[in-house]
C-alpha cells in the first residue's frame, strides 16, 4: 500500500479500502439518446420521463418491487399501459444504458488492488442490473465486495447498507473511503465513520484525492 494511502487526511486508521458508487462512477453517465428511447415507449418528452424514471427509482432500486412493478408505475403516471414486450423492450434499453463502464476508474481499482486496497461496488441497483453485473466476471469478480441494493433489500442513503459493506470487507469504518456522485450518500457514509468523496465525474474525482493527498489517483 503507498505511503500517501496510509497518511492519508492523518486519520487514527489508515486507508485499507475504497468503496465505489457503480453509477456515474464505475459506469459512464447516462446516454440522452437511451433515455429517449424508454420516453418514446410512453409518448414522453424526455423531461418528464426522467422525472418519473429518477421518483420511482429507489424503491426499485431497493427491491420493494420487480421491474413490470416498475415500468407499470411510470406507465400510470404517463397515462400509457405499457404491453409485456414493452417492458422488455424496457427493461433490456435501461441495462444497455447503464452497462457502459467507465475504463478509466475500472483501470484504477486494479491499480488500488495492486497497491494493497481492497476494493468493493456499493450501489442502488435493480435485480436487472445485479443479474448483468455478476454475470460480467471480467470485471466485477476482481472486486473484494460487491454490496448491490436490491441483492440485500437495503438502499443508500440507509446506513445499514454501508455497514453491511463494511463487514463484507473486514474494515473499520475510519478504514474505508467511499466515493460516490451524490452528496447525500456520501453524508451517510459519514455519519457511519466512513471517509467520503463527492465526486460527478472522474476529473474530479482524480483532483479532490491529489487535493487530500491520496495516492494511487486515476490516470
Amino acid at each position: 500500500m503507498s505511503q500517501l494511502g496510509r497518511n492519508f487526511s492523518h486519520s487514527v486508521q489508515p486507508i485499507r479500502a475504497v468503496i465505489l458508487d457503480y453509477g456515474d462512477v464505475i459506469s459512464l453517465p447516462r446516454d440522452p439518446a437511451m433515455l429517449a428511447e424508454m420516453a418514446a415507449i410512453f409518448k414522453l418528452p424526455g423531461d418528464e420521463f426522467r422525472k418519473h424514471y429518477d421518483f420511482f427509482r429507489h424503491d426499485y432500486d431497493r427491491g420493494s418491487f420487480d421491474a413490470e412493478g416498475y415500468w407499470r408505475r411510470i406507465g400510470e403516471k404517463a397515462g400509457v399501459a405499457p404491453t409485456e414486450d414493452d417492458i422488455a423492450r424496457l427493461r433490456e434499453a435501461d441495462v444497455r444504458m447503464w452497462a457502459r463502464l467507465n475504463p478509466a476508474i475500472l483501470r484504477w481499482a486494479d491499480t488500488l488492488r495492486a497497491a494493497g486496497f481492497k476494493t468493493a461496488v456499493l450501489s442502488n441497483m435493480h435485480q436487472d442490473m445485479v443479474a448483468r453485473i455478476r454475470g460480467d466476471g471480467v470485471w466485477s469478480r476482481r472486486f473484494d465486495c460487491l454490496t448491490l441494493s436490491s441483492a440485500i433489500k437495503m438502499a443508500k442513503p440507509e446506513l445499514e447498507i454501508f455497514k453491511y459493506c463494511l463487514k463484507c470487507l473486514g474494515v473499520a469504518p475510519s478504514a474505508a473511503l467511499f466515493i460516490d456522485d451524490r452528496e447525500p450518500n456520501v453524508r451517510a457514509a459519514e455519519e457511519v465513520g466512513i471517509r467520503g468523496i463527492v465526486a460527478p465525474s472522474t476529473e474530479e474525482l482524480k483532483e479532490k484525492l491529489k487535493a487530500m493527498g491520496f495516492a494511487p489517483v486515476p490516470e
